[in-house]
C-alpha cells in the first residue's frame, strides 16, 4: 500500500514555520521516495523520524519511524510533526478526515491524536484512537470537520482554515494541548497517510477528472 505562539514545552517543542502548500484531496504520503517527506519533530527533540524499508507491503514499502525515548526534556514524548503540505484551509479544501497505517513497534498501547496550530488557534481531536502493542498494521482515521476537535485556545475553525502546522501524537485521556502529551518509551511506524475529502469533493474531482479525459480525446 501505498504543519506555537507561546513556547511550548521542552520534551515537545513545536518549530512553526509559514504554511508552504495547502492539503489537497486524495493527497497521500507513502513514503516511496526513501525520505520523511517533510514529517519531523521539534528543534529539541533528538528523536528524528526515519524513513525504513520492508514495511506492509514488503521490501520495497517504505515507511515512517517516530520514537519516543522516555525520561524529561526532547525526545520523551511520541508524535511527529509536519509544516509543509498538511497546511492551508482543510474547510476550503474539503478534507473531512485523514488516515494513516500505524504499527507499534516497541512499547505499550498507544492513543493517538491529531494536533492542529495556526489563524491564532491551538486544537485536537476530542476523541483518542487506540493504536494496540501488537506488531500488526492498523488502519486509523482521524475526523477532521469543526465538531471533532476541541480548541485548546482560540477557535476551531481558524485552525482548520488556517493551519500552519500538523501533529500527529500519542496523547491518551481527555484532550490537552501540545503540553499534554505524556513521556513514553515507544517505536511505532506510520505510512499512507492520506486526505480523504467530502463526497461532495470527491464527486466533484471525478468529474473534472471526466472532462480532461473528454478534452484529451
Amino acid at each position: 500500500m501505498k504543519s506555537r505562539l507561546p513556547a511550548l514545552v521542552a520534551g515537545f517543542a513545536l518549530a512553526v514555520a509559514p504554511a508552504m502548500a495547502t492539503p489537497i484531496p486524495n493527497q497521500v504520503d507513502d513514503f516511496e521516495d526513501g525520505t520523511t517527506q517533510n514529517w519531523r519533530v521539534g528543534i529539541q527533540n533528538p528523536n528524528v523520524p526515519v524513513n525504513v524499508p520492508n514495511g506492509q507491503g514488503g521490501p520495497t514499502d517504505d515507511f515512517l519511524q517516530m520514537t519516543a525515548t522516555g525520561g524529561f526534556g526532547g525526545g520523551s514524548k511520541l508524535g511527529v510533526l509536519n509544516t509543509n503540505q498538511w497546511t492551508g484551509d482543510y474547510i476550503a479544501n474539503g478534507i473531512t478526515s485523514i488516515q494513516a497505517d500505524f504499527r507499534v513497534l516497541s512499547g505499550p498501547d498507544l492513543e493517538m491524536r491529531l494536533l492542529l496550530q495556526g489563524g491564532g488557534a491551538e486544537i485536537t481531536s476530542t476523541v483518542s484512537q487506540p493504536l494496540p502493542a501488537d506488531g500488526l498494521w492498523h488502519t486509523l482515521t482521524f475526523n477532521v470537520t469543526p465538531a471533532d476537535f476541541t480548541a485548546i485556545f482560540g477557535s476551531v475553525n481558524n485552525a482548520l482554515q488556517n493551519a500552519t502546522l500538523l501533529l500527529i501524537r500519542h496523547q491518551p485521556g481527555a484532550p490537552g494541548g501540545a503540553g499534554a502529551a505524556p513521556s513514553v518509551t515507544a517505536s511505532v511506524g506510520m505510512d499512507n497517510v492520506l486526505a480523504i475529502p467530502e463526497p461532495a469533493t470527491l464527486a466533484l474531482l471525478a468529474f473534472g477528472g471526466m472532462t480532461l479525459i473528454r478534452r484529451k480525446r
